[in-house]
């Protein structure tokens, strides 16, 4: 109408000056939106949230929650850029932090006959190791240490393996409802580390995944009261008692003795650990472990001195970037790599190691 009342010529820049302006616009907005889906990540859930909120009635689902776990919430600044890229990957999950003492209230409130053994493991790493078996009996979601780095997003992994994930509160609060006909199972995942079966660090427990209520979780929980009714905890490492190496163990005890469902929910039915969800007979389970490239490309035991230049943190010469072409994690489709940062000791941190993760923005 407007256009209609001035000369053709001046109609025609007008209109071209309209489209220019239309389309500039458009840029601008599809500019922000990438910036925006670019830093969009998992939104954080305080641990008080996940302790007071109900747990699981859906026992066939992943949830979106992320377990990490730290001293303080004060994270060190490569644990913490490391941290980031697990939010920045799976920004539809939500993320929880446990501290040391938010770990002590989880099993104050869910498991108080553990106590007793809790605090009787000689250091916070064995706790540490213990713990993160707590939160996937309760919770399920994914377990990550703050030295993984989350290469792509966990969805694509667990489709693989037609496990559904979903929006944790959905798992308690009744929303979610299967579409599929297949009957629910319980699934653990967990990662292998190299290509010995045979190597007693071949199966990490730096990350970890499940369905809420799996009983694999409590059979680690009986072997760790197993070896501190034996005698001394202190006479046993962290890696044997409560790490990789128990870890590895327990798994080949479930596959040798366990894999019929009614059998080790009928064992653990009289157990005070079967108390928190009540008898769940006659529902599937399974473990499954992924090979190497899904989940520690980077192997420190079989890849040795080729790649620990570049891939370990604690190396002078530790390039991310590298680390990832030389080890072609793109090309395996690798979904985590883990650095081995080893901030742990038996009595406390590895101070010469946090200072390889302390400091420096850049990871």
């Amino acid at each position: 109408m407007i256009l209609s009342s001035v000369s053709s010529p001046l109609r025609r820049v007008v209109g071209v000056t309209i489209v220019v302006v239309l389309i500039g616009a458009l840029v601008i907005l599809s500019i922000a939106s990438n910036s925006f889906d670019h830093h969009s990540q998992a939104a954080q859930l305080p641990t008080p949230n996940v302790l007071s909120s109900p747990l699981a009635k859906n026992f066939g689902v992943v949830p979106k929650l992320i377990h990490q776990s730290w001293t303080s919430t004060d994270l060190p600044a490569k644990f913490e850029v490391w941290s980031r890229t697990c939010r920045e990957q799976n920004p539809d999950w939500q993320w929880v932090l446990w501290t040391d003492e938010d770990n002590l209230n989880l099993v104050k409130k869910y498991f108080p006959w553990f106590l007793e053994y809790y605090e009787k493991l000689p250091g916070e790493i064995y706790r540490a190791d213990l713990v993160r078996n707590m939160y996937m009996y309760l919770y399920g979601g994914m377990y990550a240490d703050l030295d993984v780095e989350c290469l792509r997003p966990a969805n694509e992994l667990f489709k693989t393996y037609n496990v559904s994930t979903v929006p944790y509160s959905s798992t308690y609060d009744g929303s979610y409802h299967s579409s599929s006909k297949a009957p629910d199972e319980r699934k653990a995942f967990f990662g292998r580390m190299g290509t010995d079966d045979g190597f007693d660090h071949s199966i990490p427990n730096a990350w970890m995944a499940a369905t809420p209520g799996h009983p694999f979780f409590l059979l680690s929980l009986e072997g760790v009261i197993e070896k501190l009714n034996q005698g001394d905890p202190a006479k046993v490492k962290a890696e044997a008692l409560t790490g990789p190496i128990a870890l590895r163990r327990r798994i080949n005890l479930y596959r040798e003795k366990y894999t019929d469902s009614d059998e080790l929910d009928q064992k653990l039915s009289t157990s005070p650990m079967a108390d928190v969800f009540g008898p769940q007979n006659r529902m599937k389970h399974s473990v499954e472990v992924l090979p190497f490239w899904n989940v520690y490309p980077y192997s420190w035991d079989r890849d040795g001195n080729a790649f620990t230049s570049l891939c370990s943190v604690n190396s002078p010469e530790y390039d991310r970037e590298r680390c990832k072409l030389v080890i072609a994690a793109d090309h395996w489709g690798s979904y985590f790599i883990t650095y081995w940062s080893h901030t742990w000791s038996a009595k406390g941190h590895n101070s010469d190691n946090l200072k390889n993760i302390q400091g420096g923005a850049a990871p």
